[in-house]
């Protein structure tokens, strides 16, 4: 799948400090996130043991319906630098926001809601990841959670925290948590595809879903996103000259038109739902050759 995370880091040495502050969040009124209908609790939130001055937070968003909110209220209590991270890049879609003792340092969004058409997208994993490091976070850390292409093995980072509201109250536990084996000195963004295939050659697959009436400046900022997302790829592939990749674009009541532009520049589309058409599954060959 695509780099997906909505995670939180706090610059702490304690990790304990965080759950705490985190604890008091969790058993509040303010912004709880509305869990009416779900037949179960979403899965704990879990407090990683600090690694290079740095804790991250995962499961946070499913808890609180403000990530930002609870960065704030972190950075405020643990006196120090928080950071939020959404990051959806199936939908080229980032929100980050830093906070240095309560008061925000920087906001980071993209696609601009106002747009008309499809949004000039951008290469949100390589922004997200590139104002992680630049606050200082570890690569390891901002991977947590992650399977990256082309990194072997992971890091042992020890018992981390857990955090659950439940119907007694709020339940504490330990959760071993281990980290990719990213080195310290990583300037990519990691490479998470959809699907991977070995069978000719190493062949990448991705999915995307993009909003608004597509033209031709979006889609040529599409497929200058496929370029950096694939050379990424290449520099982490042992054999990067038989790396490919193919990107699948999905655009809902726009895919017809989408998928004409996309023909008209030999590319990939996708089976569109209002048409009805369908390809056969015995001309899957016509796609061999359209591979980027």
């Amino acid at each position: 799948m695509a780099w997906m995370a909505a995670h939180l880091f706090v610059r702490c040495p304690e990790t304990e400090a965080v759950a705490r502050a985190l604890g008091e969040l969790l058993e509040g009124e303010e912004h709880r996130a509305d869990l009416e209908g779900f037949d179960d609790l979403p899965g704990a939130l879990v407090i990683c043991p600090a690694h290079e001055g740095w804790v991250a937070v995962t499961g946070a968003g499913a808890w609180f319906d403000d990530l930002p909110w609870v960065a704030e209220r972190l950075s405020t209590a643990c006196d120090g630098l928080a950071v939020s991270s959404e990051l959806f890049s199936n939908c080229c879609s980032l929100r980050l926001v830093r906070f240095d003792r309560g008061q925000q340092e920087r906001l980071l969004r993209t696609p601009d809601a106002d747009q008309r058409g499809m949004p000039l997208y951008d290469d949100v994993e390589q922004i997200a990841f590139a104002a992680l490091r630049e606050a200082g976070i570890p690569p390891a850390l901002i991977a947590v959670g992650t399977r990256p292409f082309g990194v072997e093995g992971d890091v042992e980072l020890g018992a981390g925290k857990t955090l659950l509201r439940g119907a007694d109250g709020l339940e504490l536990g330990e959760l071993e948590v281990r980290l990719p084996a990213l080195p310290a000195d990583h300037g990519d963004a990691p490479v998470v595809p959809t699907q991977l295939s070995r069978d000719f050659g190493l062949m990448l697959f991705e999915d995307r879903y993009v909003e608004g009436e597509p033209g031709e400046e979006s889609l040529k900022r599409l497929f200058e996103l496929e370029e950096a997302y694939g050379a990424r790829a290449r520099r982490l592939a042992a054999e990067p000259d038989k790396v490919s990749l193919t990107f699948s674009y999905h655009a809902g009541p726009h895919q017809e038109r989408l998928n004409q532009l996309l023909s008209a520049h030999d590319r990939h589309t996708v089976a569109s739902v209002t048409s009805g058409e369908r390809v056969p599954w015995w001309q899957f060959w016509r796609y061999f050759g359209r591979l980027r």
